[in-house]
Parts: structure tokens; C-alpha cells; sequence
């Protein structure tokens, strides 16, 4: 027969075991949730991680356009060492044509996908509220007013050509060589600066005149 001090002693005994259990039960259920939350990645680090992936399946598709662009011109006759102003015009001309042929299905968002669309509306509409009423004026003055943009056509030849304004141009992502932004109407393009052509365009960017 087990006595009762034995008893006791057997339940001392347990106690602080019992004890140290629950303290890891309650540890393990506090620190749990932190630890899970402390693992996952912030917001601002999802988000920013999605921009910069955004901002480089856009530099992939512009290297594509830039690379179908020299193969193209490399199939063109060669230009002879002094070649004539008309010459120069001609051969622009014979590859803004094969562009558009190998392009003619091109639509709106192939070479600015959405993400990239929505960064650049976002930096221009920043840059103007940043800008005094003088300055914005100043800065986009000279945009011609125009419906909608059409993808592989020309730069409207009546149209003023602005410059982007510096400031704003530094923050925009960067374009390969004979790439440019350019405003037209309230339209953000993205233009082939040796053939004029359209490439792409965000829309309604700048707000009504």
C-alpha cells in the first residue's frame, strides 16, 4: 500500500515537470504566430519585388523589338559611303515598311505590359503635381492635341515633336538607343526615333487639356 506522503511526494515531484511543459505549450503558441509572421515578406517588399520584375520583362521586350529591329535593317541594301539626304529618307522608310509587316499584329501592351504602364502613369502624374501651375505649362505646352494613338503608324507629321521635360525623363525607366517617350494628346508613346513609328503608347497619362 502506497502511502500518502508518498503520494505527496510522487506529486512534488511531477509538479515542476508539469510545469515546464505547460510554460512550452504556452511559449511554443506565443512565439509561433511571430515567428510565421516575422517570415512572411512585408508588403512594400511584395510590391516592390513585383515592380522590379515588371521593369525587367519590359527591358526584355524592348531588346526583342531592338533586336528584330538590326535584323531587319541588316537585310536592307546597304547605303553607299555618300549617300544623298533622299537616300537616307528611302532606306528609313523601306524599314519602318518591314517593321510594320513583321509588327502588323501589334497591339497595345506588347512592349509596355500593364505593371509598366501603370509605374510610368504613375511617375507622370507625380512629376505634375510636384510642378507649379507655370511649370506644367511650361513642360507640356507643346503637346500636340490628338485622339487616340495607332500602333505601327507614324508620328503625326503637322504634329509638334516636345521634348520630354529633364526632370521627368530621369525618373522615367530607362529605352535602348533610338527609343523615346514622347507625349501626344494626353498620351504617353513609346516611339522609334529613326522611323517614327508608334511602338506602343499608355493612355490618357496627362490629364484633359
Amino acid at each position: 500500500m502506497i502511502s500518502r506522503s508518498r503520494i505527496r511526494c510522487t506529486a512534488w515531484c511531477l509538479y515542476p515537470a508539469a510545469l515546464t511543459l505547460a510554460s512550452a505549450l504556452v511559449l511554443a503558441l506565443c512565439v509561433g504566430p511571430l515567428a510565421a509572421h516575422a517570415q512572411k515578406p512585408a508588403p512594400q517588399a511584395d510590391s516592390q519585388a513585383a515592380q522590379a520584375a515588371a521593369l525587367k520583362d519590359f527591358q526584355q521586350r524592348l531588346k526583342a523589338y531592338v533586336d528584330l529591329r538590326a535584323d531587319l535593317t541588316r537585310k536592307l541594301k546597304p547605303l553607299s559611303p555618300t549617300a544623298s539626304a533622299s537616300e537616307l529618307a528611302a532606306r528609313q522608310e523601306s524599314l519602318a515598311a518591314a517593321l510594320r509587316q513583321t509588327r502588323k499584329t501589334a497591339k497595345q501592351g506588347d512592349l509596355i505590359p500593364t505593371p509598366v504602364a501603370n509605374q510610368l502613369r504613375t511617375i507622370v502624374q507625380t512629376d505634375l503635381k510636384n510642378r507649379s501651375a507655370e511649370s506644367r505649362q511650361a513642360a507640356f505646352s507643346e503637346v500636340a492635341n490628338a485622339t487616340a494613338p495607332i500602333i505601327n503608324r507614324t508620328y503625326p507629321a503637322d504634329a509638334a515633336l516636345p521634348t520630354m521635360p529633364p526632370l521627368l525623363l530621369a525618373k522615367l525607366p530607362m529605352l535602348p538607343d533610338n527609343l523615346q517617350y514622347r507625349f501626344l494628346g494626353r498620351h504617353l508613346l513609346l516611339l522609334d526615333s529613326d522611323t517614327q513609328l508608334i511602338l506602343d503608347y499608355v493612355s490618357n497619362v496627362l490629364p484633359p487639356h
